[in-house]
């Protein structure tokens, strides 16, 4: 993706959330924040730096094709929720999901405060439509308004002017077969099932960062294969052994360059990746994941690696996201969003945790997220109800973790102990 075709990503996300309006294209994150609620002043404020840190933010919500429907009101984007008294974090989850059931309508992004679940503690959750941002620029726009620094982007080259290369043919050819011929997706869900039969369900779960890093460094292979490997592993259990073809997750990657390293949109590509859930052993699978991940490398340097939408007229741009993530082409959407490695404060403020929040492309059972802050990794998981043992998941993912962990990390006669144990 060039650096001016953030826009034209943006609006792929527009034309698919119009063609499915039961489905919410909303991405965002929770801030759990310890003190006391601030006042409607103070969160006005906070919005104004938010609209400040992003102009499109200042719009309306829009319909796809029109311009934006004049400037918002600060109110317009507010929104607070009392909460059951001392409810903890049972009150929190359920009051976000209570929330995040009713999507935006008038704005394109917003900001709720949830508070009285616990004594001192109050969390802003944060919420905009996926054409206006991704996962970075969520993280940016947090550090905006809480007055860091922006996260640093890894740098790379500026991409060459697209030319009709043997390469480029080829990579369309590539792209235009890949939707057009049969797939072999397993899905996760009932059969025959349709999502979404009610609001989706989320859950999070956290560990310590530096634990995944670990077994990363000791495996050879990077954090982000022992994240999808330890999600293979997860899913395993709920697979029919009847079912044939493959888990495909789309790997969001970030394409920012060295001119857009801090830039606020939607800089992203979709990347398949086939989770290797047939693996019988946690180790298989983060080899087999290693490998099945070598093509976001690839992709991140191939300057044709976009190619068919370069070449597609932008109407049809929408058209062309919807197939890629059909239900019988995508299994579902597995990003990871790094964040600030240093706890943050709003005036004043301690913010403990960041908890994400994803969405679920329609058709789709399952979306997972795994997001960091201040040395913890919080997965956060957004099923379909119909989705059986999705209270597991979570679980499973930590207890994939332990597998990796014995065998990689730990002396080897603990390991085969371990490994023996598990079996």
């Amino acid at each position: 993706m060039h650096d001016h075709d953030a826009a034209t990503a943006g609006e792929r996300w527009f034309d698919y959330a119009a063609a499915h309006p039961h489905s919410s294209m909303e991405i965002g994150g929770v801030a759990v924040i310890a003190g006391p609620a601030p006042s409607t002043t103070e969160l006005h404020a906070l919005i104004d730096l938010v609209r400040a840190a992003h102009p499109p933010l200042r719009d309306r919500a829009r319909p796809r094709g029109t311009n934006a429907g004049g400037r918002a009101e600060l109110a317009e984007h507010l929104q607070e929720v009392e909460l059951r008294a001392h409810g903890g974090d049972v009150a929190l989850h359920a009051a976000i999901e209570r929330v995040c059931a009713q999507p935006l309508a008038d704005v394109s992004w917003g900001m709720t405060l949830l508070h009285g679940h616990r004594d001192n503690e109050f969390a802003l959750l944060l919420r905009a439509h996926h054409g206006l941002l991704d996962g970075m620029s969520l993280i940016g726009i947090m550090l905006a308004a809480v007055r860091e620094p922006r996260l640093p982007h890894r740098r790379t080259p500026p991409a060459p002017s697209p030319s009709w290369t043997t390469g480029r043919v080829r990579a369309l050819v590539r792209a235009v077969a890949g939707l057009a011929l049969p797939a072999r997706t397993i899905s996760l869900g009932p059969p025959r099932g349709q999502a979404p039969t009610g609001p989706p369900r989320r859950l999070w779960v956290h560990t310590p960062l530096p634990r995944i890093k670990a077994i990363a460094r000791a495996a050879g292979t990077s954090l982000n294969d022992v994240y999808l490997a330890a999600l293979a592993g997860a899913l395993r259990p709920g697979l029919s052994e009847r079912a044939t073809g493959t888990v495909r997750a789309i790997v969001p990657l970030n394409t920012r360059r060295s001119s857009t390293s801090t830039a606020l949109g939607n800089f992203h590509r979709g990347v398949p990746v086939v989770l290797p859930c047939h693996m019988p052993t946690a180790a298989e699978r983060l080899a087999a994941t290693h490998l099945a991940t070598a093509n976001i490398l690839t992709s991140r340097r191939d300057p044709d690696a976009d190619v068919l939408f370069d070449v597609l007229p932008s109407r049809w741009h929408g058209r062309a996201l919807t197939r890629i993530l059909h239900p019988r082409r995508t299994t579902m959407v597995a990003t990871h969003v790094p964040g600030p490695a240093h706890p943050l404060e709003l005036e004043g403020r301690s913010i403990e945790a960041l908890l994400p929040l994803m969405f679920l492309p329609a058709g789709h059972h399952l979306s997972v997220c795994l997001g960091e802050y201040a040395g913890t990794a919080h997965l956060a998981v957004v099923a379909d109800p119909s989705l059986s043992g999705i209270d597991e998941l979570p679980t499973r993912w930590l207890a994939e973790l332990d597998a990796l962990q014995a065998t990689f990390t730990q002396p080897r006669r603990s390991s085969d102990a371990n490994v023996q144990s598990a079996r």
